[in-house]
């Protein structure tokens, strides 16, 4: 039976493993993002960017191919209107 893990591609650190299917893979991802953004936030951090790119593993036999990925862009405070007033 396959299991589902998340991996930083940068680092290539893994941050989840075990996962039973690929929903719970993407409910992990949303935690991690959440927990992300309160630390950002927590740490008085404002408008800013920081990308991250998290590869979905499918783990088969101790096999871990790629099959999916998601790009988190933390800290974003873009206004509503990116246009100037006139």
């Amino acid at each position: 039976m396959p299991s589902y893990q998340l991996r930083d591609t940068a680092t290539r650190r893994l941050l989840a493993h075990g996962l039973d299917n690929y929903a719970a893979a993407e409910a992990a991802l949303d935690r991690i993002d959440d927990a992300l953004e309160d630390d950002l936030a927590a740490n008085g951090e404002g408008a800013g960017r920081i990308r991250l790119r998290l590869d979905i593993e499918k783990v088969t036999a101790g096999i871990a191919e790629a099959v999916g990925h998601h790009v988190l862009l933390l800290g974003v405070d873009d206004p509503a209107d990116p246009l100037p007033a006139l």
